[in-house]
């Protein structure tokens, strides 16, 4: 939507990167990559975006691909800074959910996950990541339960359960927006 969170996001993942070799030179830890988590459509343009912002600075890693092609990748994933995959792959390639541990993971057009029961909700959110990050610019589309879901991949737990938070907020929320919503239903919403 043009606000520049492609950008404000590569400055975050430039600067982790740099500050994460100085620290191994220095005889910290191995630097750990980050991942960046897209639609498939989009993984060309984050990759477009690194060599147009970040030369030198971040290298990115398109994992895409086929089973075939993917798993010819798969060995340079741990040595990357930056592993820019869609959706579907981080859900059908299980080892980057268990295998990897991630410095940030990123997802653009985050809101994909507002269903908090989906096997992709279920994937992204399994993710072994320091610092989580979420891109969206519709968070809500239809039911304030879909901000659940995305805090439950930012914060797990902050929101409480989908369940508490769902008889709490949610319900209170969508019943006021009725056309028939009496006065007490749009005082609990509010108030929600």
């Amino acid at each position: 939507m043009g606000l520049g969170k492609t950008l404000q996001t590569l400055c975050i993942l430039s600067t982790a990167a740099h500050e994460q070799k100085q620290a191994a030179a220095a005889g910290g830890a191995k630097p750990l990559p980050s991942l960046v988590v897209c639609p498939s459509t989009l993984t060309g343009h984050w990759v477009a975006e690194v060599a147009k912002f970040c030369a030198g600075r971040l290298a990115p890693l398109e994992y895409v691909g086929n089973a075939a092609a993917r798993e010819r990748l798969r060995a340079a994933v741990p040595r990357a800074e930056l592993v820019v995959a869609s959706y579907e792959t981080v859900r059908a390639d299980a080892w980057l959910r268990e295998g990897v541990a991630w410095d940030y993971a990123v997802l653009d057009e985050g809101h994909v996950i507002k269903n908090g029961k989906s096997k992709l909700a279920l994937a992204v959110k399994s993710l072994r990541t320091r610092h989580r990050l979420l891109l969206s610019g519709t968070p809500i589309q239809n039911h304030a339960l879909e901000m659940w879901s995305l805090f439950d991949f930012l914060m797990p737990g902050f929101l409480g359960t989908e369940a508490h938070f769902n008889a709490t907020y949610a319900r209170p929320i969508q019943a006021s927006r009725g056309a028939k919503a009496g006065d007490a239903q749009q005082l609990a919403g509010d108030e929600a």
